[in-house]
């Protein structure tokens, strides 16, 4: 999927303790030759040899470089290693010792976490539907001309094309990125590539803070967050088939979980069943558009859910039925541009109108007479 931080720390903590087991080994080892050195009198070299070998597995098993972790990585190792070679058992049981206090009792306070906290609790992709409907539509339309461009020659222009795709980032846009991938350019290619890695990051980094905020918080507000970041990561074409199954059922668990909190919050409730329906859960979102059809405020909406629910199963007789009911009841009405927009599409009495021809038979016979 995409490389997590919390993933890179867990690491790091296992290699840290496969270390310090197999330091362990070594060290024992070597108290037993040293104890039992007059049996043999190559006891002495060998305990010697298992004692630096104790220090030396705490840069063998961890990371060569301080890269995502250089704490618990990198550092500690080394530091556990020098106290291991220079004070033999003691340094080993010591810095153990050290480690395991400051893992139960110390807790990092001061301008660092706080900057930790902010930093994870900053502003994150923007994940849920558009406000402004004609905003996002001229968004939408703004990826065909840069499909031209794409189609071009000029390097510049499609240099240009290939960022602007990026700041755009929908599914449509990520599509033409990848088909940049294959462009005779290898620089249209390179930026592509770029262009698809950082979205792949910031969507990685925006889940990584909702849910370290929902882990900490335990919110219905936090959850809905990163349930909305799984919704739109599934959503943007950037994973595979697999990887977006995985990212929709997470958005359905986290969406579940904020409306068990906040049970009067019929918006989660709503984007819940939208995320059954995108999952193929068409029962469960049936469930919940028949039970909110007894709500007048959110009758538009649940009504035009089971129309989709219905459309995307395949069901046209309960699809037939249900526009049938939307255009006997009074029209509908909703401050949201968008749902407005379905609705006219589906209860379009134009559209199921027979217009009989009419024929003129007037000029019928001229011509043989």
């Amino acid at each position: 999927m995409f490389f997590l931080r919390s993933r890179v720390i867990r690491i790091a903590r296992l290699r840290l303790w496969v270390a310090f087991a197999a330091a362990y080994l070594f060290e024992g080892g070597a108290v037993w030759f040293y104890l039992n050195r007059e049996t043999m009198f190559w006891y002495v070299y060998a305990a010697i040899a298992a004692h630096f070998l104790s220090g030396l597995s705490f840069v063998v098993v961890t990371a060569p470089k301080p890269r995502a972790v250089p704490g618990i990585g990198f550092y500690y190792p080394r530091i556990a290693g020098v106290f291991t070679v220079f004070l033999p058992l003691i340094g080993l049981v010591g810095m153990t010792v050290t480690l395991l206090a400051a893992r139960v009792f110390m807790k990092s306070l001061g301008l660092a976490e706080d900057y930790k906290e902010k930093a994870y609790e900053g502003v994150g992709v923007d994940v849920d539907l558009p406000s402004d409907i004609t905003e996002f539509l001229y968004d939408e339309v703004d990826v065909h001309p840069i499909a031209d461009i794409l189609s071009g020659d000029d390097m510049e222009m499609k240099r240009g094309a290939v960022n602007l795709l990026r700041r755009i980032g929908s599914a449509e846009a990520v599509s033409l990125l990848r088909k940049s991938l294959s462009d005779e350019s290898a620089e249209v290619r390179f930026y592509a590539h770029t262009a698809l890695t950082r979205l792949e990051e910031d969507y990685a980094d925006a889940i990584d803070k909702a849910r370290f905020r929902a882990e900490k918080y335990d919110s219905a507000q936090s959850h809905a967050e990163l349930a909305s970041i799984y919704r739109n990561y599934a959503r943007s074409g950037l994973p595979e088939v697999n990887m977006q199954e995985r990212s929709m059922a997470s958005a359905c668990d986290h969406w579940r979980e904020a409306v068990t909190r906040d049970q009067e919050n019929k918006d989660y409730l709503m984007r819940l069943a939208e995320s059954y329906v995108e999952s193929r859960y068409f029962k469960e979102s049936l469930h919940i558009y028949r039970e909110t059809l007894k709500d007048p405020e959110l009758e538009l909406e649940s009504r035009l859910g089971l129309c989709r629910t219905f459309f995307d199963m395949g069901n046209f007789i309960g699809l037939f039925q249900e526009v049938e009911q939307l255009r006997a009841r009074p029209e509908l009405k909703s401050t949201d541009p968008y749902k407005t927009l379905i609705y006219n599409f589906w209860v379009d009495k134009a559209s199921a109108q027979v217009v009989e021809p009419e024929t003129d038979f007037s000029e019928v016979g001229h011509e043989f007479g």
